[in-house]
């Protein structure tokens, strides 16, 4: 993977900024700062970058990838996971993979680097570079707009490779810049634009600001939970799957309704003895509670002769022993 010289990437920083053409087809990043870099060297370039063009040579790289760039991402990663299991499908993320716009020669125009990248019935990997009309393009592409502004070009770029649906995620934080406040948008794919909505396409009936609610809590609510459970059903209910689909909520949901039967039979047992003893006017109502596990140890048989032939509540306790 390729590492510039500090030194080196800014001599030629200088160098292009003198040369560079102005007007169209020169782009200025909004938190990132300009280098130079070669269509060989973008192929394995190791540094955090938003957009690279081909026309000007130019890639732009993030200032500084904070902590607080980082958190959305991976409450994005648990969030789309919790909601796949409750689809009972697995919907796939990813992270590292760029984004190439390639000529039939493969010479690269352009590039994008994105922070998430959503999947929603592909279970193998991406390659490492994901080239535009040869690769399936995610379903929906996120980005945190921290430092940097998607809309200084890679809005147009997504829209223009035909990315079905993008999230941009403004952190609850001090900004410093007056062109964004704290929030989430979706921009959904209509007619070769992107068009805000306040509910994503692909994830139905999710809402931008129940996502970015659940990207900036401490913690998982209980209105998170529910959200996930929600949205989890409507796509399941899409693709024919639920939550005992999913390999570990299933089994999960398995043993809770063995168990439930299980206390279920338990029950019916005891309300039984309960029964028969009344009828022979032995009082035993809400005195047996406490020995349900004990009744439930015997044979049905067992418990059924005792509560025949007892003469009380004490002698029926003795026939069932220890």
């Amino acid at each position: 993977m390729l590492r510039r010289d500090p030194d080196t990437v800014k001599n030629r920083m200088a160098t292009t900024a003198e040369q560079a053409p102005r007007g169209a087809g020169t782009y200025a990043l909004s938190g990132c700062r300009p280098v130079p870099l070669s269509s060989h060297e973008i192929a394995c370039y190791e540094d955090s970058y938003e957009y690279w063009d081909g026309a000007t040579g130019l890639a732009w790289e993030v200032h500084d990838v904070s902590a607080r760039h980082e958190e959305p991402c991976g409450r994005l990663v648990e969030l789309v996971k919790d909601i796949g299991k409750m689809r009972g499908k697995p919907i796939s993320m990813y992270g590292t993979a760029d984004l190439q716009e390639r000529k039939a020669d493969g010479t690269r125009v352009q590039a994008a680097r994105a922070d998430q990248l959503i999947y929603l019935d592909r279970r193998a990997g991406p390659p490492e570079v994901i080239v535009v009309g040869d690769f399936p393009l995610p379903d929906v592409v996120f980005e945190v707009d921290l430092t940097t502004d998607i809309r200084d070009r890679k809005l147009e770029v997504y829209a223009s490779w035909g990315i079905p649906e993008l999230w941009v995620e403004v952190p609850d934080a001090s900004m410093p810049s007056k062109r964004k406040r704290p929030g989430l948008t979706i921009h959904v794919l209509a007619d070769g634009r992107y068009r805000r909505r306040p509910e994503s396409d692909t994830f139905p009936t999710l809402s931008a600001r129940e996502l970015h609610r659940a990207l900036n809590e401490p913690w998982t609510s209980s209105f998170t939970v529910a959200t996930v459970r929600r949205v989890g059903e409507a796509m399941g209910r899409l693709t024919g799957t639920g939550p005992d689909d999913d390999p570990f909520l299933g089994v999960e949901r398995r043993m809770s309704r063995q168990a439930g039967q299980r206390e279920g039979q338990r029950r019916e047992r005891l309300a039984t003895v309960e029964s028969l003893l009344a009828a022979r006017n032995i009082p035993a109502a809400d005195q047996l509670g406490a020995e349900l596990d004990r009744i439930a140890t015997h044979p049905h048989e067992t418990v059924i002769k005792a509560a025949l032939e007892c003469r009380d509540l004490r002698d029926f306790l003795r026939r069932l022993g220890p």
